[in-house]
């Protein structure tokens, strides 16, 4: 088959990523062009080393030097212009297009389009998105597609529908599975730096049990940053920065345990499979670990988030083995997402040919 994915025409698909949606992509663009699928995603750009194309769209004539664009680019913006160019690609010698985009512009274009489509729903529902995702729906060839039965859940009331669920999945060749400290090791926490992502729960909890904590991600929020996070900050508690897959697996080696402590419903938690391939076990609570992911003996979620509620599981959990980890995680595996994706694909091409 011939596959469109869209993640966004000034969306960067270069590590270290911004989120696990942009991980996913990649991840799965990689594993249909290794089942025999021709793949192009609109990106901005992306790490040399993919088996995907990508298509670039041109920046806004503000850029250029032909002062005659420059009224109408002024009037537009980025977005829009870029996204009119989207409206303008031919997607005629394509099989299926799987929209993985925040982008509201993408929508309103994709919904001109008469190929059959994949939306896949990254996030929770906000009023912007419901309009925008019920519009598409509407007036597009569109399936709606959940990460998580928590997502279909949320999503059935404004779309509608019984949504399907396809769980996501990570490369498992990406990630090296470590022995584990289980003694001496340290606490990880990795993820974007915001308030909903709660990085102060991991915080006073490795203070209150004396272990170093190591936080790794990119700084989303520089005020929620430099007012509640640096403050804390000591030889114990180091800020690392923002890692590429094959670095933050590094830090896997001699870690005790990965927190899961996000205030908001995390619709997957990509961080979550990649710390347990690596061999670490996880406690997190409830909102940061879907039920897909919980497992009784190395990814244990408590229904609280209050950090003080960590402490036993923490302790319950030291005797998790690097391979019960690993076990765990194969059952998110890239080759069984995509291939989900590509039975999905192939039944609404074939619906809409016959």
């Amino acid at each position: 088959m011939k596959i469109l994915l869209v993640a966004g025409p000034f969306i960067t698909l270069r590590e270290p990523y911004n989120g696990g949606t942009e991980a996913f992509i990649v991840a799965h663009a990689n594993q249909l062009v290794l089942l025999g699928h021709s793949v192009d995603v609109i990106a901005k750009d992306a790490d040399e080393k993919n088996l995907f194309q990508v298509i670039e769209f041109s920046q806004s004539p503000l850029s250029m030097k032909d002062d005659a664009y420059r009224p109408c680019a002024e009037w537009l913006g980025q977005q829009h212009y870029q996204s009119l160019q989207f409206g303008m690609f031919d997607v005629g010698n394509y099989d299926i297009i799987h929209y993985n985009s925040f982008i509201p512009e993408i929508y309103a274009v994709g919904a001109l389009f008469k190929i059959p489509s994949i939306l896949t729903l990254h996030l929770p529902p906000t009023k912007k998105f419901e309009l925008i995702y019920k519009f598409f729906v509407k007036h597009a060839p569109a399936l709606p597609i959940a990460i998580s039965k928590r997502m279909s859940e949320r999503w059935e009331p404004s779309l509608g529908k019984d949504i399907e669920v396809i769980l996501n999945g990570i490369d498992l060749d990406q990630w090296k599975m470590y022995d584990r400290n289980s003694e001496e090791g340290y606490l990880l926490w990795s993820g974007r730096i915001t308030k909903e992502k709660n990085v102060e729960a991991a915080i006073h909890l490795a203070n209150h049990l004396k272990k170093p904590l190591k936080i790794i991600g990119p700084i989303f929020d520089q005020q929620y940053f430099n007012d509640f996070i640096q403050p804390q900050l000591s030889k114990s508690i180091q800020y690392i920065s923002h890692l590429n897959q094959q670095e933050l697996n590094k830090f896997a080696a001699g870690v005790f345990a990965y927190l899961a402590t996000a205030s908001w419903e995390e619709p997957f938690g990509l961080s979550t499979i990649e710390m347990l391939a690596s061999g670490i076990p996880v406690i997190g609570f409830e909102t940061a670990i879907p039920p897909e992911l919980r497992n009784k003996q190395v990814s244990i979620a408590v229904d609280s988030q209050r950090w003080q509620d960590l402490i036993i599981p923490l302790e319950n959990i030291k005797h998790a083995t690097p391979r019960e980890c690993r076990d765990f995680a194969k059952t998110f595996n890239i080759k069984k997402t995509s291939g989900e994706y590509v039975k999905l694909y192939e039944r609404l091409a074939t619906k809409i040919t016959s």
